[in-house]
């Protein structure tokens, strides 16, 4: 490291934050400033910056020890490599699909939109919708919806239309509606979109809950809903649900 590059601001906050990750633990005030080598002061002064910013968390109350925070977490996490990270996504939807012999996918969150990473379409499955690649309506799909529900209201006001588009007649087009939905969502643990992109087809997504960064990925499964409507509810949601769990542990042994 140059001798300009210690002097950076910038640098000191790196510093901190490196030692806070690099320790897998808390770590405390007078700890960080003895690894970092920077006065005591100043190390108090950048950690209450980085904890402001969410790249360091208090641990407890009283400020007296430190881990990284969610907004690290989620850098590092959307900062995997890609084509690993649809790997495990097909590994996990072709399994689902295999199951349920319907159509399963994944779903990523990006900075203004809701897009697919991964589908498994079995002989029968619903093969229109859910692409690779595609942009999904994050008011009326499933799967935006089980991410959209544990974002903040930035994050929904940046991603959401407005107004919100009918796409059918059953499509959700007021935001204090949304909002209604999306509690839902958390009390639940997943969502549903029942003919709100298509008159005849329905989907249900549960969120994929990533250590220590939050939601950024969802599980989803659609059909048509003459063939959805007859699987128990349940049992959709628990294979759901251990299919988000077991790519969650995917992602965390890469990270962590």
């Amino acid at each position: 490291m140059s001798e300009r590059q210690k002097t950076l601001p910038l640098e000191r906050y790196m510093r901190v934050a490196e030692v806070v990750a690099a320790s897998h633990q808390s770590v405390g005030l007078t700890e960080i400033a003895v690894l970092t080598g920077l006065p005591k002061p100043t190390v108090h002064r950048l950690i209450n910056a980085l904890v402001d910013t969410g790249i360091l968390e208090a641990d407890g109350a009283h400020y007296k020890s430190f881990t990284v925070g969610r907004r690290l977490w989620r850098i590092l996490y959307l900062g995997l490599d890609r084509d690993k990270v649809a790997g495990y996504a097909q590994i996990v939807c072709d399994d689902l699909a295999k199951e349920f012999k319907e159509t399963c996918y994944m779903v990523r969150l990006g900075q203004r939109h809701v897009r697919a990473i991964a589908r498994s379409a079995p002989d029968q499955g619903h093969r229109l919708h859910v692409l690779p690649g595609a942009e999904l309506p994050p008011h009326a799909a499933s799967s935006a919806k089980a991410i959209l529900a544990y974002q903040d209201g930035e994050t929904l006001d940046r991603l959401l239309p407005d107004p919100l588009p009918a796409l059918t007649e059953h499509t959700i087009t007021s935001r204090a509606d949304l909002e209604v939905d999306l509690a839902r969502v958390r009390e639940t643990g997943y969502a549903i979109c029942d003919r709100e992109i298509d008159d005849n087809v329905m989907a249900y997504a549960c969120p994929i809950h990533l250590a220590g960064a939050g939601v950024l990925y969802s599980l989803g499964v659609t059909g048509p809903c003459s063939r959805l409507r007859q699987i128990p509810t349940e049992e959709l949601v628990a294979a759901l649900k251990q299919g988000a769990s077991r790519f969650a542990d995917m992602l965390g042994a890469v990270a962590g």
